[in-house]
């Protein structure tokens, strides 16, 4: 019998046992298939087992979208995949954006979909005796015609940031820390996306009051120098990590919560971090997740949100001469996932790399920066529910990252999904530089248990492009859409597209 031949419900069921690659080969033979492989139901139940990220709005369900868009980038993912697992991956476009300023970036971050990028520039101007901070947001929507949309120079050393989008799609929440004259202040403003800060035409006036405040990090029981670690901002809730380095040189972490449109900073009780080491904090599905290391462990630690304790109201009620009383109480762990490391991995002397959202796991990389010639990096997906956000009672997978002796990995920007890793390998004894890519996923992208590690170079020492990686200093990097940039000293920036 032919194909065409079968009523259309027993067609529909064995299409389902096709990949989306055999689907879309299955829509080129003719009309009728074609027709048929456009089916909307089609699509949503073949999206539904898809692992690759997709250049989507997470908050948006996948059936909410036409088949055109979801075929158009499952296509552009698969591409990417193909491309990331070469031995060499294949550049796609490659843009100056930005000619040198003189000062160097000390930060970057896209954020998801790669169309947005957050830029520092932390510099000491002559003649001034305190450092200032440029802040700087770009718009990649037109690959074409890139260009800042916002910018703003403000007195104090740069710590941290967190840049996330409002609802409306034209303006965005941008948190900073900052120290200013031996103090730690948070700054948050909302800003507009709708802007061309190098316009001709356009006319720039200054902040109005209401979209920006700046705060200084209330009292807390805890004695000791603070230091801004982190700042996280999600699902409405910004998070602050804090080290405070005591009188013996101990350090403790510590974390603030705040509602950025209307709470005030609030310090979570320190019994929750009591004794913890290295510390990543994260929010998703109303849920708190706390990453730490402790001594030959690493843990995760979750917990629900305190919402209401960052309610305005209910903040301003708690005010009270007895200190205490303004602590956040996290309430019960929900639960807790462990995994013991190697002896090797014990003494590494690094931050816990970990990416701005979960999927199917929760990656945590290490690398050693010991300084030692023979090293490598380490790292661990725990088992994680993406629709409950809670963690399945499964084994933790790890696995080694070799890296080249007498080298140091730095600048290590991991994937919103942590799917993909990319880092700048620099050579000690020669001063030569290497973009280095790193994956571990289900090698089968539809289905499967079998895990493929993708690890190599992303871009080696003397790559065929307009620029030395002996002058980047700074990169930040999307794994949605396959995107990169590089920073220099000389303040320039370069965008390349892998997808």
């Amino acid at each position: 019998m032919h194909i065409l031949a079968l009523p259309d419900d027993i067609l529909f069921s064995v299409v389902l046992y096709l990949s989306i690659v055999d689907v879309l080969a299955l829509r080129q033979t003719c009309r009728t298939l074609h027709a048929f492989g456009g089916n909307d139901y089609l699509w949503h139940r073949l999206m539904s087992r898809f692992g690759l990220p997709l250049n989507l709005p997470t908050d948006v369900p996948l059936s909410s979208h036409a088949t055109d868009i979801l075929q158009q980038e499952a296509i552009k993912a698969i591409r990417l995949e193909l491309n990331w697992r070469k031995p060499i991956s294949h550049i796609h476009r490659s843009r100056s954006v930005s000619k040198g300023t003189r000062e160097p970036y000390t930060h970057m971050q896209f954020l998801p979909g790669g169309k947005w990028l957050l830029t520092a520039q932390r510099y000491h101007r002559l003649l001034m005796t305190r450092h200032t901070t440029r802040m700087s947001v770009w718009s990649f929507d037109d690959v074409d015609n890139p260009h800042c949309v916002f910018r703003v120079e403000l007195t104090g050393t740069y710590r941290s940031s967190a840049l996330a989008l409002k609802q409306n799609g034209a303006s965005a929440w941008l948190v900073l820390g900052i120290e200013d004259d031996f103090q730690e202040f948070v700054e948050i403003r909302s800003i507009s996306l709708r802007e061309d800060v190098d316009s001709a035409y356009l006319r720039r006036s200054s902040p109005s009051p209401e979209n920006w405040k700046r705060l200084e990090l209330p009292f807390y029981p805890v004695l000791g120098d603070r230091s801004i670690q982190d700042v996280h901002l999600s699902e409405g809730v910004l998070v602050v990590t804090v080290a405070i380095f005591g009188e013996h040189n101990d350090i403790s972490f510590h974390i603030l919560l705040m509602d950025p449109e209307a709470g005030e900073l609030r310090w979570v009780d320190p019994a929750f971090t009591k004794d913890f080491g290295l510390l990543q904090v994260r929010i998703q599905h109303g849920k708190m997740y706390l990453l730490e290391q402790r001594h030959s462990t690493n843990y995760v630690h979750v917990y629900d949100v305190p919402f209401d304790a960052l309610d305005d109201k209910n903040s301003l009620l708690s005010r009270a001469p007895s200190v205490d009383t303004n602590l956040i109480d996290l309430g019960p762990e929900l639960c807790r996932h462990t995994h013991s490391l190697p002896r090797e991995v014990q003494s590494m002397a690094d931050m816990l790399h970990v990416p701005r959202a979960f999927t199917s796991n929760i990656p945590v990389t290490m690398f050693d920066v010991s300084g030692f010639s023979h090293h490598s990096g380490y790292t661990c997906h725990y088992p994680f529910d993406a629709d409950t956000g809670e963690l399945p009672e499964k084994p933790v997978t790890s696995v080694w990252i070799p890296c080249r002796d007498d080298t140091s990995q730095q600048l290590v920007q991991i994937g919103t999904t942590g799917r993909r890793m990319v880092w700048m390998e620099h050579e000690l004894e020669t001063g030569r530089n290497r973009v280095m890519k790193f994956q571990m996923a289900k090698e089968d992208w539809e289905g499967g248990e079998k895990l493929l590690v993708v690890h190599g170079y992303l871009l080696p020492s003397e790559p065929n492009l307009p620029f030395a990686l002996n002058a980047c200093n700074c990169l930040a990097f999307d794994e949605v859409s396959g995107r990169l940039c590089l920073a220099f000293y000389d303040g320039g920036l370069h965008v390349l597209d892998f997808a």
